[in-house]
């Protein structure tokens, strides 16, 4: 056979095979939005009903007490509905042990130095919003007695719940830490009365 008759069979029989089709393009997977665990917003401090529980050990039993009527806020971006910023201060004079001359040696010179340090503040700048019964680590910063250090708050978020007028809802979460109060220039008593106080949080805040 012939070369141009060869190439003349060679076209026809790649003619009769059939073309095969182009895969189909997959485009990529849209990005997933996570749903708003909670209403953006401003969330003020319900001040009669969030509290500081502290519980100091010592050689002899210990102390314990509360910090009462804070002020600050919990606001949510409405751009990073999982994120918060956290404001809130309890004022050292609201302090309570239900003991009066315990109240006021803790407010005195040797710890809180009321006069000069009125108030103790916490505040975290990217608090992560997160559901379910396991506590999240939140970074903050803590001051006190002059004195403002980073500290790891563990916070279990309750959740939310309708508010007596349509559209306010309401954020509740509890929390604890360990501080060292030697750390805030509060080492008065040691070793006879612990370095350590652990504090527990119940926290009520209302969207307005």
């Amino acid at each position: 056979m012939r070369l141009p008759a060869r190439l003349a069979l060679l076209s026809s029989m790649v003619a009769l095979v059939p073309a095969t089709a182009a895969p189909p393009v997959i485009p990529p997977p849209a990005p997933m939005v996570r749903a708003a665990l909670y209403a953006p917003g401003r969330y003020a401090v319900d001040s009669e009903a969030t509290k500081v529980h502290f519980h100091v050990k010592a050689l002899v039993g210990g102390y314990e007490g509360d910090f009462l009527a804070p002020e600050g806020s919990v606001v949510i971006d409405a751009a990073r509905p999982d994120r918060a910023t956290v404001d809130i201060r309890f004022p050292v004079e609201k302090l309570t042990t239900s003991d009066a001359s315990t109240d006021a040696m803790l407010k005195g010179d040797s710890f809180f130095d009321m006069g000069q340090y009125p108030t103790i503040r916490f505040t975290a700048k990217d608090a992560p919003l997160v559901g379910g019964d396991a506590p999240t680590p939140v970074a903050g910063e803590l001051t006190m007695h002059g004195q403002t250090r980073p500290v790891t708050l563990s916070v279990r978020l309750v959740g939310t719940t309708p508010d007596e007028a349509p559209g306010l809802s309401v954020l509740h979460f509890t929390g604890t830490m360990t501080v060292e109060r030697s750390h805030y220039g509060m080492g008065f008593g040691r070793p006879f009365v612990s370095d350590h106080v652990d504090l527990t949080i119940d926290a009520i805040f209302r969207r307005g």
